[in-house]
């Protein structure tokens, strides 16, 4: 299993987070340094990294003899360092949906999702200003994970080129180009400006961009 752990020189941390991973009911530093075969100030010294990346967090177990023992545990934010299956099980549904009920049933869902979601973060992307707007629209692309890029054109007229240099629902938008009429409709509707699409990964462009003016 390969895990994406930031900052991580070796893979002992990798080793640290399967084996919370597989306890379910968490481990002392002790016990991960018995299963590692290395030193408990090692393993310490990993798990305070794993803390600080809001990888791991501890908590104290009180027994009915004996100190009371810190067991360490994966935090929510860790499970997505593991493998999953997200895209491959949303694609799966929709593939259904469209065999039982037809390709206007998933033309509805993706308009319904693109109502929803616009209405969700309309109150977080506000302003007078293309701009400010434009700001605000890629701290959430950013934080969704498309890794926005924004560049202002050299033109009198105010133009910019939004380029999303990753997309986190790729393998859903090769199978429904719905989900790419979904977030161009998003991006309408947040920007209330002109949106064109320029380049377009699903037609094998290295990256989604949009002229937005």
């Amino acid at each position: 299993m390969t895990l994406r752990v930031p900052g991580v020189p070796s893979n002992t941390r990798e080793q640290i987070l399967e084996l919370l991973q597989r306890s379910g009911s968490g481990l002392t530093a002790d016990a991960l340094a018995h299963k590692l075969g290395i030193s408990a100030v090692a393993v310490r010294k990993h798990l305070a990294a794993l803390e600080r990346d809001n990888c791991v967090m501890t908590e104290l177990e009180r027994r009915p003899m004996g100190r009371p023992t810190m067991l360490y545990r994966l935090t929510a934010a860790a499970q997505e360092l593991f493998p999953n299956d997200y895209a491959n099980l949303a694609t799966a549904v929709l593939e259904v949906i469209r065999r039982l009920d037809g390709e206007q049933k998933v033309d509805a869902l993706f308009q319904h999702r693109a109502e929803a979601l616009a209405s969700e973060l309309a109150t977080r992307v506000q302003g007078a200003t293309l701009q400010e707007r434009l700001r605000q629209v890629a701290q959430v692309l950013e934080e969704q994970g498309y890794m926005p890029e924004v560049v202002k054109l050299q033109e009198e007229r105010e133009r910019y080129l939004l380029t999303e240099h990753h997309c986190p629902i790729f393998q859903v938008a090769k199978a429904f180009q719905q989900a790419c009429t979904c977030e161009l409709d998003v991006l309408l509707k947040l920007l209330q400006a002109k949106v064109e699409r320029c380049d377009h990964r699903v037609m094998g462009h290295p990256h989604c961009s949009y002229l937005i003016s």
